[in-house]
């Protein structure tokens, strides 16, 4: 083992994968950057570019891409009162006021460091963890594993979005669209309705690019974005000071805590960043000594906010590699990328590939304080996008969309199913259906389906095989109250998700 962490560090440090590391991280601040973009769309459009690299390259590109994409979505947050990504919705309650008193630059760099912070937590107890539960996840049989692929979708589809039976319904969508194909047993045709295109099943790469990417920019397009011109960005920036050590030192015990609170939150599949910024703020509020300064200008509560925000950034990857069950939108896509480039997230990821998962690892450090001495650097130059004009990004956004996915394969079927997906996506979001239980109701379709077979033939067909075993019959026991709960929930207006609400 011991060799293998010494060749995964070794090939994390060719100047190749530090580059493109700091490359993603770039464009990941540049995309939060930039009022009604975010780093799930930013990766669900840059996502093709991974598949013609190694993994050691491409897979920490898009981690790099995230990272600073939670940063990123503060300085919109701070400058303009309007949050680049809907985790950074919480900054704006004192990040806003602390620009509005000149303090917007301190501010910035209250956020900046809280992210680094927290982000650096959330990886290392990615690594400590993911290797002993993927450990544990290899003990289990079919059945067992059928149940928690059950668990992990009801826990999304229940948790993420503002209705459950909504999420409930997206996660069937996923699954439908996932029987499309070839039956993974015989071999016999479903659901094809005679298109050839559909023998192989639906692209997950397209697929992802329009429900995420494209309907997005639908989305954008309804939408008035007000910010500040340049000329006052940066002239609020110039004038302003930089954070002070003493204010730094003082929140310190608060950017800890926020940040084990967004690490544990994230960690629960379907959760998402957003819900755990505002569970941190709110707690900071209640065990500040200052609790009256929030809403009117706190570094404390920046400080809570993107702390909690970024330390999402690893712990949704938690469940994602150690069970192939992803956490989060974004995770759902990095999932697409690993299986991509061969690399199948669950029990076996880190027995068949140990060498390149210590470099992604390695590398996923390295990206903190990459991210750091980019923001600490370039705030101003990233600050100067807030201003830029919707009428320009969309256009190039989308045709981005069709070009990446077009060179996946070169097949023009692929960016008819961007399309259609993008239209079926803009319908579901304007509807308020969320989208990560159906694509990760899609990614686990496979799986599911593959283990749920295979537990029938050890079992020969007896059905009760996945309720005689212990393990197997708590994970269906876990959902079935799950759905309960979330059927016997009193009726009233839904409200909007964080994600229905960027």
């Amino acid at each position: 083992m011991f060799d293998q962490i010494i060749e995964g560090i070794l090939l994390a440090m060719s100047w190749e994968a530090l580059a493109l590391v700091a490359l993603g991280v770039f464009v990941g601040i540049t995309v939060g950057a930039i009022p009604g973009l975010g780093s799930t769309t930013a990766t669900a459009i840059l996502v093709p570019l991974s598949f013609f690299m190694p993994p050691t390259l491409g897979i920490p590109f898009l981690l790099g891409l995230h990272k600073g994409g939670l940063f990123g979505g503060s300085i919109p947050a701070v400058l303009v009162n309007t949050p680049g990504t809907a985790s950074a919705a919480a900054t704006t309650l004192d990040g806003y006021p602390l620009a509005q008193k000149g303090e917007a630059k301190s501010a910035i760099q209250m956020a900046l460091y809280s992210s680094t912070i927290g982000d650096t937590f959330s990886d290392i107890v990615l690594i400590v963890a993911a290797l002993p539960l993927a450990a544990i996840a290899l003990l289990f049989g079919p059945a067992e594993f059928f149940s928690l692929m059950v668990v992990g979708l009801t826990i999304i589809a229940t948790v993420t979005g503002g209705s459950p039976e909504k999420g409930i319904i997206s996660a069937l969508i996923g699954l439908m669209i996932g029987f499309v194909g070839e039956d993974i047993v015989s071999g016999a045709e479903r659901f094809t309705f005679g298109i050839d295109h559909l023998v192989e099943g639906v692209l997950l790469i397209p697929m992802m690019i329009g429900l995420f990417a494209v309907s997005e920019m639908l989305i954008q397009v309804e939408k008035k974005i007000s910010a500040l011109s340049q000329r006052g960005i940066s002239s609020e920036l110039g004038r302003g000071q930089n954070l002070s050590k003493k204010e730094m030192v003082r929140n310190l015990p608060t950017i800890f805590r926020s940040s084990c609170i967004g690490t544990f939150v994230g960690a629960i599949p379907g959760t998402g960043a957003a819900i755990a910024t505002f569970i941190s703020y709110a707690f900071a509020q209640k065990r500040s000594k200052r609790p009256e300064e929030f809403g009117k200008g706190s570094y404390e509560g920046v400080a809570a906010s993107e702390a909690a925000n970024s330390a999402v950034a690893g712990a949704d990857l938690i469940p994602t590699l150690a069970f192939g069950i992803p956490g989060s939108g974004t995770a759902a896509i990095l999932m697409g990328a690993f299986l991509a480039q061969g690399l199948r997230p669950g029990p076996s990821l880190f027995q068949e590939n140990a060498p390149t998962m210590y470099a992604i690892f390695t590398l996923l450090l390295l990206g903190n304080p990459i991210m750091l001495l980019e923001g600490w650097f370039l705030t101003g130059l990233f600050a100067r996008l807030v201003t830029i004009r919707q009428s320009i990004l969309i256009p190039l956004v989308l045709i981005f969309c069709m070009v990446g996915t077009y060179a996946f394969r070169g097949n023009v079927d692929d960016v008819i199913t961007l399309v259609i997906f993008g239209a079926f996506g803009y319908a579901l979001r304007k509807m308020r259906y969320p989208m990560p239980p159906l694509v990760i109701g899609f990614i686990l379709t496979p799986t599911a389906e593959e283990s749920f077979k295979q537990a029938l033939l050890l079992s020969h067909g007896d059905y009760l095989t996945f309720l005689t075993k212990p393990i197997s019959a708590l994970f269906l026991v876990l959902s079935v109250m799950m759905l309960f709960r979330a059927a016997w929930k009193p009726v009233g207006p839904s409200r909007p998700s964080a994600e229905e609400k960027q």
